[in-house]
């Protein structure tokens, strides 16, 4: 009866053993995994005040006009462009204008797509599509551009 009672004990022990080596592997996988998750947030900060400059340079625009379109001031440009954080809002509206970008240069050549940015057109009554993202209309430039895409009559 004795070595029976001592079989399970020494199961267990094992057990918990086993256990505690799936913990400590876990936890040292979880911080590895943490790890890269806070230097890919870090690269991705790093990356947004380049690509914020990139936008730019790509749309052949100024930081005013930039600075126009999303709202913003030439110094706030500036700033984003040297790093500073960005508020959510401002995050937003650059996210607005990568999107429109990126739609546009499978459309058109991205040399020309600043210029048609900028172009007053009859659809959104001899107002710029740029006009429309610094208003907050971005979903009229979506249907024009969803029509332009698929090849529709307006």
């Amino acid at each position: 009866m004795k070595a029976a009672v001592n079989q399970p004990t020494v199961r267990s022990a094992r057990s918990k053993q086993r256990l505690e080596r799936e913990r400590q592997k876990l936890s040292a996988r979880l911080r590895e995994v943490n790890k890269a998750i806070q230097e890919a947030e870090t690269d991705a900060e790093r990356s947004d005040y380049l690509t914020l400059a990139k936008l730019r340079s790509a749309l052949g625009w100024s930081r005013s006009r930039l600075a126009h379109v999303m709202n913003a001031s030439d110094r706030a440009i500036v700033n984003w462009e040297k790093g500073d954080p960005m508020s959510s809002v401002y995050e937003a509206k650059l996210r607005e204008i990568q999107s429109v970008y990126s739609e546009l240069s499978q459309l058109i050549k991205p040399e020309d797509i600043g210029s048609w940015l900028l172009t007053e057109m009859d659809e959104f009554e001899n107002r710029t599509p740029a006009d429309l993202i610094c208003k907050g209309e971005t979903g009229r430039l979506w249907a024009s551009l969803f029509y332009l895409r698929s090849g529709m009559p307006d």
